[in-house]
């Protein structure tokens, strides 16, 4: 009894405790802190009057005094967040404190902002070369599985131009003010410094994408800055608070164009008018037309949909990233964290009974650690770590059996083959025999559907490390400004493939057509070819690439009273080994000094000394100094008075940059020769010789690109930016083979080596227009328009003139480069009567028939041959180019929209399905109204010559067929919705965002038929693919 008494009594304190402090929790949460502080700019330290100062759990607000100051109450574990327009906005820990000062961060797109140069940054107003950037912001507007693909209409000066939509292989090449050489094109890629690839980045760990333009930006990469360069600055740790970033993100993919053929009946009834084109007999007979055109018999007599059969309606693809940001609490170190996963599904749609997966997919793993270390007042190091690994899924196909396989998996896709082949099939091919095996057409070995389903398959897996470490020394005690710096990258990037590799039979559908309707054709499968069905054969290939990169700095920056003055020293060494190839070395130093006064004029003066192994001892290095200047007109005190030009500049450089890719091609300097056997003749038999490839060519060098840029600046009461620069390159020292050597020179061209002696020019403009203004407290709007123009011209090319008969005597010298010759066509032939009185035509030794081309006779000599063939309109490299992006932001809500596009480009319409000849016959929509008497006499409208079985004049390079591939694409629509800061802190969060965006919508273009797009350079690539994207995005 008194232990019971004893126990409610303990029972009883406890609870009296409980309730105690149950009272006394209310009370502390209650206690306020008087909270005050000052917000200014980060970067002038000036005070920001106006800023918006709210507690997060309650949406109380207090804005920020003339002097930039603030008072509020709230509780120590409250956070505040500050908002101001044209700034960042930042959430601040109050964590007890009662003083708390606050910078902003500005985010607005203007000319005062700092911007990323090479190996360093500028305040972008003294900046005297030509440079554009895009923010991280703008490019995830994008659901793109590929960074390169977002860059696409964003940039003033580049030009991309996508060749693929595969996931895996998504490739966009990328020009920096169109194309100057016939050698290597692509600009050099830096990534936080050091050359990677852009290819494989996650837009979630890029902060900004820069490309410089001219030879004072590009100078200090010397030897190889001739093509410019594109500098990628990924995120670092900034907020003074821990910040957590999860987005999850599911896509729907399909092909918004893809080039279908026509049905059974169509073709049949085709096939039959160009064997009676030919005058020989139908292949089809009446019944079989019959039964095509009904479908009563599809057994025997299909309509077979290809792309219903081979391809899904739609893929999937999804992403999910998580990132952390923050600095401790001592600010010593600061680290930023991100992590992805991506897959991306295929559209092609496979066997599910097969015992391996042909199917093309995509996964990638990415990840990524930056951190900086603070270890004192003038010593601080920084680490990043990041990588991924792709594991990438395709069938073997016919690529794969071609060559080497880690090799071939490199460029070329299998989707190349199969989508080929799979517009060679006419629709009246069953799918599959009645016994389940692969059938196929005339001439055709290789089935798409067997190419997919039965030749195997191949497991691709792509790691990639990269890591870097550096270390920054101020330098004061020498003398203030001066500092140095250390970095030291590895790389390692693997490629490992297995594969399994089968032959599979092939049946031809056999049709002999009775001539009476009431006795039934002749139907059969005969095996064609002698391929049978084999089991699996497992194999695999690797390749490994290393890359180690050493640089050193001293740095110099330092303002005496109107002067400010910075110089850069800078050496560089890096060498790159691929498979078992001799390892590529550079070797450089470079340099940098620039001088500014009154904040009004300013030059620079860029160099680099670097050589390359590419060349003979004793002419590996060289040397391309640039020199630029600016005056920044509105800091003149004639233009205080004129608050309405916030913004007016002019610039100018000059330099010499040089390019050392030449195309693939190495040691030009030493003989290329092979041990072989036999005399002066090989089926002598006299045992072993020295035989030359080619001859060395001891005098090889780099390609000089002398670059002369003038930009002007102006910006009208900072709210509209205008950016004009106007560009020339003369390029030379272009290796290429000479043809003007005569043949008594005793050796075959194929032996004699390639010289430097190709002369191009190339120049332009280019045009950017920006336009942010705040409307209202809740509604701002931000507008980039930009228009770019390059062409080229190849000034001498060692070519010789062509005598006085053509109508063109040069192929090259004084066009672009990649100009195409081909045939005018004045229109078709009405009858023989108009092709005895025409210019007879000797076109590939075909005979003319009414119907055909009618070729232009450009040199009158009463005869149209090769003499007669002249320059067709534009190349494969657009000359213009623009994007205009508009975005708006109303309260919570967001919405951007961006349209990008291409003008005066050409586009050979020459694919499979187009030109319907001999050989692989099927036909597409445009055949159905080509050319026959009856049409022509009733003025119909023709869309192609007359049919035929046979090799035909018309299927020649000519104007018909090449095409104006100039389009306007709706490239991305984002709309956006941030739920209010009071709702969500409740939950402990900071900010929640759902949106939905779109990639490639919708495309308006010149081209002949609606099947094909635009960008591609061939009707064989894997389409590209449009994407509708849903996402959220929490930040803690």
């Amino acid at each position: 009894m008194n232990k019971n008494v004893l126990l409610i009594n303990q029972l009883k304190g406890i609870l009296l405790m409980m309730l105690a402090l149950l009272m006394e929790l209310p009370a502390q949460s209650q206690q306020l802190l008087d909270i005050s502080g000052a917000v200014r700019d980060s970067e002038n330290q000036e005070v920001l009057p106006g800023v918006t100062v709210t507690i997060a759990s309650s949406g109380f607000s207090v804005k920020t005094d003339i002097d930039g100051q603030f008072h509020l109450q709230a509780k120590p574990d409250e956070t505040l967040v500050f908002r101001h327009v044209g700034f960042d906005e930042q959430y601040v820990y109050v964590d007890s404190r009662v003083n708390i000062d606050v910078l902003l961060v500005k985010s607005t797109v203007g000319l005062d902002e700092v911007a990323v140069v090479a190996y360093a940054t500028q305040k972008k107003e003294t900046i005297t070369g030509a440079i554009a950037s895009v923010k991280t912001k703008e490019l995830k507007q994008s659901p793109a599985a590929n960074l390169a693909v977002t860059l696409a209409g964003r940039l003033p000066g580049l030009t991309t131009l996508q060749t693929s939509g595969e996931p895996g292989r998504d490739v966009t090449a990328l020009f920096i003010r169109g194309r100057a050489t016939i050698n290597q094109t692509a600009p050099i890629v830096l990534i936080d410094g050091i050359e990677r690839e852009l290819t494989h980045i996650d837009p979630n760990e890029v902060e900004s994408i820069t490309i410089l333009k001219d030879a004072s930006s590009t100078a200090l990469f010397g030897v190889r800055g001739a093509n410019g360069v594109i500098l990628v600055t990924t995120k670092r740790g900034t907020s003074e608070v821990p910040e957590i970033n999860l987005s999850a993100e599911g896509a729907v993919q399909d092909f918004p164009r893809f080039f279908d053929m026509v049905n059974s009946y169509d073709y049949a009834s085709l096939r039959n008018l160009a064997l009676k084109n030919d005058g020989l007999p139908a292949q089809f007979s009446e019944k079989a037309l019959e039964m095509y055109r009904t479908g009563a018999d599809p057994v025997n007599y299909p309509n077979t949909n290809w792309r219903d059969i081979m391809m899904k309606d739609v893929a999937l693809q999804q992403r999910y990233n998580l990132n952390i940001s923050g600095t401790t609490n001592n600010r010593s170190m600061k680290y930023f964290v991100n992590a992805t996963y991506l897959n991306q599904g295929g559209q092609f749609n496979v066997e599910q009974d097969l015992p391996y997966d042909p199917s093309f997919k995509l996964d990638r793993y990415s990840f990524r650690s930056n951190i900086d270390l603070q270890l004192n007042n003038r010593l601080s190091a920084f680490m990043n770590v990041a990588g991924y690994l792709e594991k990438q899924n395709m069938p073997m196909s016919i690529l794969n059996r071609l060559g080497d396989i880690p090799t071939q998996l490199e460029g070329m896709s299998p989707a190349l083959y199969i989508i080929s082949f799979m517009t060679r099939v006419p629709a009246n091919v069953p799918m599959l025999t009645p016994e389940g095996e692969v059938t196929t057409g005339p001439n055709i070995d290789w089935p798409a559907y067997g190419l997919l389903n039965r030749s195997g398959y191949v497991k691709q897996t792509r790691s990639n490390v990269l890591a870097t470490f550096g270390m920054n020394q101020e330098l004061d005690m020498v003398t203030k400004g001066l500092s140095a710096r250390l970095v030291m990258s590895f790389d390692t990037r693997s490629i490992n493939n297995l594969y399994g590799a089968r032959e599979f039979i092939r049946y031809m559908q056999v049709i002999n057509p009775s001539s009476d309707p009431t006795i039934p054709d002749e139907i059969y499968f005969s095996q064609y070819g002698g391929w049978l069905n084999t089991p699996i054969t497992i194999g695999g290939g690797s390749n490994f690439v290393s890359l180690f990169n050493f640089q050193a700095y001293l740095n110099y920056n330092r303002q005496f009273d109107k002067h400010a003055i910075t110089g850069m020293a800078f050496y560089q060494q890096q060498q790159n080994i691929q498979g078992i190839a001799l390892p590529f070395n550079l070797r450089g130093f470079a340099g940098r000094l620039t001088y500014g006064y009154d904040n009004k004029y300013f030059m620079e003066f860029n160099a680099g000394y670097n050589g390359s192994e590419q060349f003979a001892k004793g002419k590996r290095f060289g040397f391309f100094p640039a020199i630029s200047a600016g005056w920044l007109i509105s800091n003149e005190p004639t233009f205080k008075d004129h608050d309405y030009i916030s913004h007016l500049k002019l610039r100018g450089s000059y330099g010499l940059v040089g390019n050392d890719q030449l195309g693939g091609r190495r040691f030009l300097y030493l003989d290329d020769i092979y041990l072989g056997a036999g005399g002066y003749s090989t089926s002598l038999g006299l045992g072993q010789h020295i035989g030359i490839n080619m001859l060395k060519n001891a005098d090889i060098t780099w390609e000089i690109a002398r670059k002369t840029n003038v930009g002007f600046e102006l910006g009208l009461f900072n709210e509209l930016d205008l950016i004009v620069d106007v560009f020339k390159e003369k390029r030379d020292n272009i290796l290429r083979n000479r043809s003007t050597i005569p043949l008594i020179n005793g050796f075959p061209a194929s032996v004699l080596p390639p010289v430097n002696i190709g002369v191009i020019e190339n120049k332009g403009y280019e045009i950017e227009l920006n336009y942010r203004k705040a409307v209202t407290a809740d509604l701002s709007i931000l507008t980039k328009l930009n228009f770019n123009h390059a062409k080229n011209k190849q000034l001498f090319a060692d070519e010789p003139l062509l005598n006085p008969d053509f109508a063109y005597q040069y192929r090259a010298t004084g066009y672009p480069l990649g100009q195409n010759f081909g045939y005018i066509v004045e229109g078709f032939f009405k009858d023989a009567e108009d092709i005895a009185n025409s210019p007879q035509q000797v076109v590939g030794g075909h005979e003319s028939r009414p119907g055909n081309f009618k070729y232009k006779d450009l040199n009158m000599d009463g005869t149209v041959n090769e003499l007669d063939m002249a320059p067709l309109k534009y190349t494969a490299i657009p000359e213009y180019t623009f994007g205009a992006a508009f975005n708006v932001n109303y309260k919570q809500w967001d919405v951007s929209v961006l349209f990008q596009g291409v003008a005066n480009v050409g586009r050979i319409m020459g694919d499979n399905g187009m030109w319907a000849g001999s050989g692989f016959s099927n036909y597409s929509d445009w055949h159905r109204y080509s050319w026959t008497p009856e049409r022509a006499a009733s003025g119909e409208t023709i869309k192609y010559p007359r049919l035929t079985t046979q090799a035909s004049p018309d299927e020649r390079l000519n104007d018909f067929f090449y095409v104006d591939g100039s389009f306007l694409r709706l490239r991305n629509v984002e709309l956006g919705y941030t739920f209010p800061v009071k709702l969500v802190t409740r939950m402990g969060i900071k900010r929640i965002r759902l949106y939905t965006n779109g990639l490639n919508l919708y495309t308006w273009d010149k081209l002949p038929f609606d099947g094909i797009d635009p960008e591609l350079t061939s009707a064989y690539a894997y389409p590209i693919q449009r994407l509708f994207n849903f996402g959220v995005n929490v930040t803690f």
